[in-house]
């Protein structure tokens, strides 16, 4: 990476970024004493204190956002403490994870922050994974008709299908790689990532040529993607 780049992803007044580039860049353990500092100087932001707010909020998405940028930043279940398990379970518990095309993302998040192993999240993992479809891809779960009607076959949603992508990525780098991993990495790189396979200068969504922050259950970027 040029050193430029790196200076300004390392700037001390952004702890959101620094962060994860400590931890998943320069590859320093928790204990370092870099990362150490990075973790209780966010924890101590006006960033992180509007995060908390909408994690206690009553209102579902605003507990989505909150857990989708404390996975983002870099922390985990562990950091954030007594703050974030109740309001983590609530949410699980009057939605059943259904955030309309949020819950791959969502999965994502849980993993990220240490969440992987709880026995109602592993489980709503592996069967969301399993609707897997033919062509590598998972297919819209809008209901919809004119959209989505049931009566006729449908190819996968590409929007959808980019959010598993990022759930297997995290599943990978915690040690456990999902059965329809190479299935699901087929469907992107036969596309050349981005494209469609009727015509490979088109992409399937254009947001997906993008690079911005933070991501959207529908808008994930390629900086995202390719990572």
């Amino acid at each position: 990476m040029d050193h430029s780049i790196l200076a300004w992803l390392l700037e001390e007044e952004n702890p959101e970024v620094r962060l994860r580039v400590l931890k998943e860049y320069q590859k320093l353990p928790e204990n370092d004493p870099s990362v150490v500092a990075c973790k209780e100087s966010l924890l101590r932001s006006k960033t992180y204190e509007r995060a908390l707010k909408k994690l206690r909020s009553d209102k579902p998405w605003a507990k989505y956002d909150a857990i989708l940028s404390f996975a983002e930043w870099g922390l985990t279940r562990a950091d954030i403490g007594k703050d974030i398990d109740d309001e983590v379970f609530s949410l699980i518990e009057s939605t059943g994870f259904k955030m309309l095309c949020g819950e791959p993302l969502m999965l994502r998040n849980l993993v990220k922050l240490g969440y992987g192993q709880e026995a109602i999240v592993k489980n709503e993992i592996d069967a969301m994974l399993g609707l897997i479809k033919e062509d590598g891809g998972f297919g819209c779960i809008s209901t919809n008709k004119k959209i989505n009607d049931p009566r006729k076959p449908h190819k996968s949603c590409a929007r959808l299908t980019v959010e598993y992508l990022l759930l297997a990525a995290e599943l990978h780098l915690q040690g456990y790689r999902p059965v329809c991993a190479d299935a699901l990495m087929h469907y992107f790189t036969k596309r050349n990532i981005f494209y469609r396979t009727d015509d490979i200068k088109t992409p399937m969504v254009d947001v997906m040529l993008g690079t911005f922050y933070p991501p959207d259950p529908i808008k994930i970027g390629a900086h995202q993607i390719l990572y």
